[in-house]
């Protein structure tokens, strides 16, 4: 028996910035840019990244207190946004790959016949 993890998440699309003096990008499903959002994010990635770069995923917090993740902090992390950053600190943000768009069996067969 197989299974995937459900991540409780906002999706986000993150882009590294095309060359030396560009900006990081976070793009919500919908298109709007919400970068201001997640400051240590963005800081993370122009430390960690390469340029060019796409990623796709989840959004998501750790409670290290209940030893899982927090849609409740995630959404009071979106909600705070750049201005309150000793909050931010609190409630580190992780960008996770997204769940799979069909069921796990499905991308597995999937994976054998393009192989």
């Amino acid at each position: 028996m197989a299974y995937e993890q459900k991540l409780d998440g906002h999706r986000a699309l993150l882009f590294t910035a095309a060359g030396a003096g560009g900006v990081v990008l976070v793009q919500t499903r919908r298109g709007a840019l919400v970068q201001d959002r997640w400051p240590d994010l963005v800081a993370a990635a122009e430390a960690q990244l390469p340029h060019g770069l796409v990623l796709d995923g989840e959004l998501v917090v750790w409670n290290t207190e209940a030893g899982r993740l927090s849609f409740e902090a995630l959404q009071r992390r979106a909600a705070t946004r750049a201005r309150g950053a000793a909050g931010l600190a609190a409630m580190p943000v992780t960008l996770r790959p997204p769940k799979a768009r069909q069921p796990l069996h499905r991308c597995r067969s999937a994976t054998r016949e393009s192989h």
